[in-house]
């Protein structure tokens, strides 16, 4: 039992040393002449995402925040700097765009300011706020960030909730963080699954709102593309919960019963909106009519990261995720089930899994770490425990890749590809390493 042990300590060490090593590799810092500010974040991949993202640097930071949390709070900071008026933290930050101005024109993103996306990403802000206000100058941080990370999550309400049901939308389909996921395909019109019958599919949906001036109330009237996201929603009532904690921490007991409220509405929504009792799954909602996408994804397990999703709800969803005809791949979970006619294979004619179509197939570590947390919180312990360390066997052997074929465990993507660095968090856990 003690060998074991100590084996164990060695695996996370050593992975701590890779990751380490890998995000002293991606590490950004400098300063912006366009802004005045300094900057210091890791991004995604030196070769592919030289920028800072929004949900990649909530990521890092709570990776970060095992071993260096000034860098962790560095990362936060940064992501924080150029906070818009309205409480927007945009999902892009061009640090240092003008070295990069080849790399844009292969980017479809709509922008606030040349240097500032105007978009949204899964709002995992208080997660990070989470973690990295914890320990040695916890309370300084906490003070210095909460109102900015509360007034992201007002903005939220205000602009993204306009029917008040405690689920927010989304108004293009990268926002969610998932691209070319393929529930969205019937909703966009997609019938051949290219990359250029996505761009002009994308072109379609979202091309018209520059002449509303990204306009909100504009947008949503225009009901082009409106998606109440499964995968988004939950990380927004796990965050509003969060959120909720760290205001009474920060001495804010009205704010964190609002939050409170919050978070319990969107849960409710979730719950009630979203699952269909026939499957056993969750399902965003598109357009004005609220029509359920049903395709069998991985964001249609999300919800078992929920603490109070009801006993048949998770029993359901850990069903799906122990079929092999679906989620129970050799190096789980993959991002659409395996018996999904939609699933990209490499030998049925259609693009490979390392194409420029994201999340078709391919397993990704951080909804991973979502899922197996989801399952420690509702006692399944022996399939998180599965998850954690098949998707440290894929580090192990391949690296760390932007995404991992659940059949071979077979990297794709970016390379060194930083949030892919939370399956340290996952051994962690797998480990019972504090």
């Amino acid at each position: 039992m003690i060998a074991a042990a100590m084996s164990q300590s060695r695996r996370y060490d050593a992975m701590l040393d890779r990751v380490a090593a890998l995000y002293q590799r991606n590490r950004q810092q400098g300063l912006s002449p366009w802004c005045g500010h300094d900057y210091d974040f890791v991004c995604p991949s030196t070769g592919a995402y030289p920028f800072q993202w929004f949900w990649d640097s909530c990521f890092h930071a709570i990776v970060l925040a095992r071993y260096d949390m000034d860098r962790a709070r560095s990362e936060i900071r940064s992501l924080l700097r150029n906070q818009l008026d309205d409480g927007l933290v945009s999902h892009v930050t061009f640090w240092q765009r003008e070295a990069f101005e080849e790399m844009l024109k292969e980017y479809s993103i709509a922008y606030r300011t040349p240097y500032l996306s105007d978009c949204i990403q899964p709002p995992l802000l208080a997660e990070a706020l989470f973690a990295i206000s914890r320990g040695e100058g916890g309370r300084e941080c906490l003070a210095e960030m909460l109102p900015r990370v509360r007034r992201y999550y007002d903005w939220l309400d205000r602009m993204r909730d306009p029917d008040q049901d405690g689920l927010i939308a989304i108004l293009q389909p990268d926002e969610s963080g998932l691209d070319h996921i393929p529930k969205y395909d019937k909703y966009l019109g997609v019938k051949d699954p290219t990359r250029d019958e996505f761009t002009a599919a994308w072109q379609r949906a979202v091309g018209p709102y520059a002449e509303m001036k990204r306009d909100h109330d504009k947008m949503f009237a225009a009901d082009r593309f409106i998606c109440e996201d499964v995968l988004v929603n939950t990380i927004y009532a796990e965050n509003e919960r969060v959120l909720a904690e760290l205001l009474e921490e920060g001495g804010d007991p009205e704010g964190a019963r609002v939050m409170r409220e919050r978070a319990a509405r969107t849960t409710a929504s979730l719950l009630n909106k979203c699952y269909d009792d026939k499957t056993g799954l969750f399902y965003d909602l598109a357009g004005l009519r609220e029509e359920p996408l049903r395709v069998n994804t991985v964001t249609s397990l999300m919800p078992i990261l929920l603490s109070d999703l009801p006993r048949e709800m998770v029993e359901a969803l850990v069903k799906h995720l122990s079929d092999p005809k679906e989620y129970a791949a050799a190096f789980p979970v993959p991002s659409i089930a395996l018996n999904e006619p939609l699933y990209m294979k490499p030998s049925d004619g259609r693009p490979a899994l390392d194409s420029k179509l994201l999340w078709r197939g391919p397993a990704w570590i951080n909804t991973n770490w979502y899922i197996a947390r989801g399952l420690r919180r509702h006692g399944h312990v022996d399939l998180a425990r599965t998850i954690e360390d098949r998707s440290a066997v894929l580090i192990e052997r391949g690296g760390f890749r932007e995404y991992y074929d659940p059949y071979t465990g077979e990297g794709f993507g970016a390379h060194h590809f930083s949030w892919t660095a939370l399956v340290l968090n996952m051994l962690a856990d797998h480990e019972g390493v504090q």
